[in-house]
């Protein structure tokens, strides 16, 4: 492994350093906002339901020792306590954490928090400076705000699986979860916001997140295709038309490579170096049909030809050594071509932790690089820190921690 970034000043602390969250998410997206948050300074305190816990302790595929690496990937960093929000008592405790918290974050459906008695307005009746944040897939309100929904109905109805996949193929949803990574990184952008908030005005606000906004707002300037022109994007494969040439061509040694010129001189230098390097190429700078960008994507599956003939000629390995510092160009890699890449590496982006019962893992590191010292501590197991944090932090003895054991409020 390459050494990684530079080591942070002394004296760096963590930037949320003194925040304290109270995590009641479950799955993908609302754990995937703590996590950022914890990855960042922040004490998170995940609650969950005695006995079962998080649902996505039994998602995933891969369970070393029993534990699932789903959810051990996205609670790294974190507190475990159990806690019945049904029962009066517990409900009794959560207060009490409250009035000593900064944020509260779930993702429940809408309406499930005012059942709990977990709602914002009555927890700010107990903290009046405390944030509260909700993801749900359609928002706390509209007429499909009771719809369930996970990752690839948000993507089914923003418009963003009709332009994911092969243009003669059917719809098709992103590889990895885009809406729910992409709604978690929405949610902390929003706490932050709110925190910052707090600090000019001393009042806590609430955070409505809906994950079918999200993705609509994925579309980018896809948006504009239709707003501006009432014309449809349509599925591209591996292709963008907007800016061409782009897309996937395979190299002589059976590996795809991924082109984005976006701009004109991109292409003249891809143009370039594929003429310097593969006999017949003269066309990509003679050719009146490929040497502006209208043109070229007005003749597009004529310039696709002649550039999968040229790509064809080397080894992936060949073509990166003459265009990777002048040229948009990468390999297509696999996941695991992915997490040993150098770069990656070197920006400390595959970390380990020390898990108690599965013991040393890796997983994804933080992107978020503000120059503070990286922490990674494994995902706690269910209620690991229920004693501590119910002792420590609300100063609960021994017997009255018994006392609730024994009445299955934790």
């Amino acid at each position: 492994m390459m050494d990684g970034p530079p080591s942070p000043p002394e004296g760096i602390r963590a930037p949320l350093e003194g925040i304290r969250v109270l995590d009641l998410t479950q799955a993908l997206s609302g754990p995937m906002a703590t996590r950022l948050l914890a990855d960042l300074g922040a004490e998170v305190i995940k609650i969950e339901i005695p006995g079962t816990g998080d649902s996505s302790r039994r998602m995933g595929t891969n369970y070393p020792e029993g534990e699932s690496l789903y959810f051990m990937t996205f609670n790294r960093n974190k507190q475990s306590i159990t806690l019945d929000l049904r029962n009066a008592k517990g409900r009794e405790l959560f207060y009490r954490l409250v009035e000593v918290s900064d944020v509260v974050m779930d993702n429940f459906r809408p309406g499930v928090t005012k059942r709990l008695g977990v709602d914002h307005e009555t927890l700010q009746g107990h903290n009046p400076s405390i944030i509260c944040g909700s993801i749900s897939g359609f928002g706390q309100d509209g007429p499909y705000s009771q719809r369930p929904a996970f990752d690839s109905v948000a993507q089914a109805l923003s418009g963003g699986m009709s332009v994911t996949g092969d243009p003669d193929g059917p719809p098709a949803v992103m590889g990895f979860a885009v809406v729910d990574i992409g709604g978690g990184y929405g949610a902390a952008v929003g706490l932050l916001s709110a925190l910052w908030a707090r600090e000019r005005t001393g009042r806590g606000l609430y955070l409505d997140l809906s994950l079918l906004d999200v993705n609509v707002s994925f579309q980018g300037h896809l948006s504009e295709v239709y707003l501006g022109a009432g014309n449809i994007p349509w599925r591209g494969g591996s292709t963008q038309s907007a800016n061409l040439p782009n897309g996937a061509f395979l190299s002589k040694d059976g590996r795809y490579l991924q082109v984005h010129c976006a701009t004109q001189k991109f292409y003249e230098v891809l143009a370039e170096k594929l003429v310097a390097n593969v006999a017949g190429m003269e066309a990509l700078v003679e050719d009146e049909r490929f040497v502006t960008m209208p043109a070229r994507r007005q003749h597009w599956p004529e310039l696709r030809e002649v550039l999968q003939r040229g790509f064809a000629a080397k080894t992936a390995d060949e073509w990166m050594e003459l265009m990777g510092e002048e040229v948009p160009i990468a390999p297509i890699h696999d996941v695991g071509e992915a997490l040993r890449d150098p770069q990656v590496l070197h920006r400390n982006m595959v970390v380990e932790a020390d898990h108690p019962v599965v013991g040393r893992h890796e997983m994804p590191g933080n992107p978020i690089k503000l120059g503070q010292e990286e922490r990674f501590e494994a995902a706690p197991t269910l209620g690991q820190h229920t004693r501590t944090v119910l002792s420590e932090l609300l100063g609960c003895s021994d017997g009255e921690i018994a006392s609730l054991e024994s009445d299955g409020v934790i």
